[in-house]
């Protein structure tokens, strides 16, 4: 009878706790609906866009029935260039019967649907080409039994043959990023870094205010003459500095002690997890601020940070559908994603990033401002 009375008082918080039955009931059908949406449609190939000049009209429609976006152009000059610019997924053209691929690399998932449908008309037009050399060789001996033993024209017409015999064309294939050797992980591997130095410095400057405010010490400090900009600039300041060790350790971990390879330039991409972790710390601090336990401040995780791992690049947002893509940009860890990954496996320097830097910035102090004035809720002044 008493463990009914108990379990009978946690019903009733339970139900008059909006936060648990958001986590309970509402957070799992919000994940669920995105991951529905997001992999109903990452299937397709919208995302691969490839490039050619002078190739056969075969391979062109071998690539458009594979849903493969083709743009042709007028040389094969600069193709690095056009594949940066245009954002390819790679180039195809022809030279002395080989056909010449060049990967962007920056993507296994998309190279893997170009290069099933390269290897698949290959095969294709080399079959067609054996069969047709296989007649051309039969008419030629259909033709010498006709002929008599010392015809003199015997000798051109086999001549004439021999040039109708096709030539089976090869394939060779260029990376323009990595190698043949990268995978799946060596692209999200940039991804992970971004995210844990968010999601640990979220937790860490929420819990860390959390508890300031539950044990008193913000109270002392809203009754002191101390401005609220100032005092949320202190916290900033305080728990900014070991989100900076943080990010150092976690940077160089990863790139001296596990290999994670990076082609361009390491402080560029220490700037830019320094900068997540300052948008981590504002966005921590700012929910902190609606919590009134630890429990609470966990709660958030599912709704916030679950959703944006999703848009970071683990998925391709560009195989999702158009408003999923949309809502990828309001997610800072999409544009954290996007300059690491462009600096890691790509080599950009900050000429090409500096428009990600800039939104990751621009959201910071736009969390800054909110937690400004948030502290309303505890000093009006």
């Amino acid at each position: 009878m008493n463990a009914f009375y108990i379990a009978k008082r946690i019903f009733k918080q339970t139900i008059r706790d909006v936060r648990t039955l958001m986590l309970l009931l509402v957070a799992p059908l919000l994940i669920l609906t995105l991951l529905y949406y997001i992999f109903t449609v990452s299937d397709n190939t919208n995302g691969v866009k490839v490039g050619l000049h002078d190739v056969p009209q075969s391979l062109v429609n071998e690539l458009h029935g594979q849903d493969i976006t083709t743009e042709s152009f007028n040389n094969s000059q600069n193709i690095a260039h056009k594949i940066k610019e245009d954002n390819l997924t790679g180039f195809i053209y022809m030279e002395n019967d080989q056909l010449e691929v060049t990967f962007a690399n920056d993507n296994p998932t998309d190279r893997g649907v170009m290069s099933s449908a390269n290897q698949q008309w290959l095969m294709n037009h080399n079959m067609n080409q054996m069969k047709e050399n296989t007649e051309s060789l039969k008419e030629a001996l259909n033709h010498i039994k006709s002929q008599a033993a010392n015809n003199p024209e015997m000798a051109q017409s086999l001549s004439g043959n021999e040039q109708n015999v096709g030539k089976p064309i090869g394939m060779n294939t260029h990376y323009l990023y990595g190698s043949d050797d990268a995978t799946y992980f060596d692209m999200i591997n940039p991804i992970l870094i971004g995210f844990f130095v968010f999601f640990f410095t979220f937790l860490i400057s929420g819990i860390g205010l959390l508890k300031e405010r539950t044990s008193g010490t913000l109270e002392r400090l809203l009754a002191s003459p101390i401005k609220r900009s100032h005092i949320i600039y202190g916290y900033i300041m305080g728990y900014g500095m070991f989100s900076v060790i943080q990010t150092f350790v976690v940077v160089i971990y990863a790139i001296y002690v596990l290999n994670i390879a990076v082609e361009g330039s390491v402080w560029l991409v220490l700037a830019t997890t320094i900068l997540t972790a300052l948008v981590a710390l504002t966005f921590g601090i700012l929910l902190s601020t609606f919590a009134s336990s630890e429990f609470q401040m966990i709660q958030f995780i599912p709704l916030v940070i679950v959703p944006q791992v999703l848009f970071a690049g683990l998925i391709p947002v560009s195989s999702m559908n158009i408003g999923l893509q949309y809502l990828a940009h309001v997610m800072p860890l999409f544009y954290t994603g996007q300059a690491i990954q462009d600096v890691m496996i790509k080599g950009f320097g900050i000429q090409d990033i500096y428009i990600h830097l800039c939104i990751l910035f621009g959201i910071f102090v736009l969390l800054l401002i909110l937690n400004v004035l948030g502290m309303k809720r505890y000093r009006k002044v």
